[in-house]
């Protein structure tokens, strides 16, 4: 079993990875692509789509399963 300190790490590692994707110089650098497009969207907006519902869903799982006492 894991204790409740190094669940709280992971999940801040996770959230701290899913910022960095949409912070420069990750974010900046991944989505200057315009060509391929995925899901009928250019990739630039796909990217930042899937990034930022990242970000929002470890956020949500840090707040609701980590900090909570």
């Amino acid at each position: 079993m894991k204790t409740r300190s190094s669940r709280r790490l992971v999940f801040v590692l996770i959230w701290i990875l899913a910022f960095a994707l949409v912070n420069y110089p990750i974010g900046a650098w991944a989505s200057v692509k315009l060509e391929p497009f995925v899901l009928g969207m250019p990739f630039s907006v796909f990217y930042f789509w899937c990034a930022y519902s990242l970000l929002v869903l470890a956020g949500v799982l840090l707040a609701w399963k980590v900090m909570r006492d």
